[in-house]
């Protein structure tokens, strides 16, 4: 099971200092910059391929209107269904925490961290959300609109039982 840290953190770096907009039109400049190559754009996302040093090097943005959402990169190989959870969570462990490690002395202390199940490490920066989440088979980088990370994050409206 590889980890990407070396591409991540470079990743990483360039989504921090990136001036997005977080309309399509920052897709192309973006990979560009980061050497990556615009596979398919339609109107729900794209498919990019990222030259990262994993198995599978696609990667995937959603978004709508011309707007985009979040990239979602995988930065680790993806286990197979055949590989154990005996052998593959040990290693996708300790290459989040090498990858917790590597972008604290980036980005500094994460924002916020979900626990398990969901384990995630979240950088909330002026220009994009960072953040890192451990699946069950593999790692994946998420960059994130603000204002969608903004919405997302919106409490849910409480009902009160009408009586």
């Amino acid at each position: 099971m590889h980890v990407d840290i070396e591409g991540a953190t470079r990743i990483a770096r360039l989504a921090a200092e990136f001036d997005w907009t977080w309309s399509v039109d920052d897709l192309e400049p973006f990979c560009a910059q980061a050497g990556w190559e615009l596979v398919e754009l339609d109107q729900t996302g794209a498919s990019i391929r990222t030259g990262l040093r994993v198995g599978q090097s696609e990667s995937i943005m959603f978004g709508r209107q011309h707007r985009m959402n979040w990239i979602s990169i995988f930065v680790t190989d993806v286990a197979d269904d055949a590989t154990p959870m005996t052998v593959v969570r040990p290693l996708l462990d300790e290459g989040f925490t090498n990858l917790d490690v590597a972008f604290t002395a980036l980005l500094g202390k994460a924002t916020s961290a979900e626990p398990e199940p969901k384990t995630a490490l979240r950088w909330d920066l002026p220009k994009a959300v960072i953040s890192l989440h451990l699946g069950v088979n593999a790692i994946d980088l998420r960059l994130t609109s603000p204002g969608y990370q903004a919405w997302v994050d919106e409490p849910e409206p409480e009902y009160e039982d009408e009586d």
